[in-house]
């Protein structure tokens, strides 16, 4: 790989790693114990997140953007690296492809 599609391959991991935060907040911790309660999320509040129903929400949206970008970043990389001829092995490949179908197999899985 030449540098410039180095740099752009480890600024898609680096947006995936960003998003995670917000993505293991959403599908791990809020969304189950919001599905605990009786309650229509949009009706609880809590005194630290406010809505709850809009700060699932939030969560979700801001996870989608971080991982589409970082989906989009990734495609450039290895565009521009093929452009190059540049060489790159089919683990560097896989390993994000791999990781964006754990992360939208997941959210799927918490939207329902």
């Amino acid at each position: 790989m030449d540098k410039k599609s180095i740099y752009l391959y480890y600024y898609s991991m680096i947006i995936y790693l960003f998003g995670s935060v917000p993505f293991i907040l959403y599908a791990v911790l809020i969304k189950p114990i919001g599905a605990m309660y009786h309650e229509h999320p949009f009706q609880m509040v809590s005194p630290v997140f406010g809505n709850f129903g809009v700060y699932e929400e939030g969560l979700l949206v801001i996870t989608l953007v971080m991982v589409i970008l970082s989906i989009i970043l990734y495609a450039i990389s290895l565009m521009h690296n093929r452009g190059r001829h540049g060489k790159i092995s089919s683990r560097t490949i896989i390993a994000p492809i791999l990781l964006y179908i754990f992360t939208f197999a997941v959210i799927g899985v918490a939207v329902i």
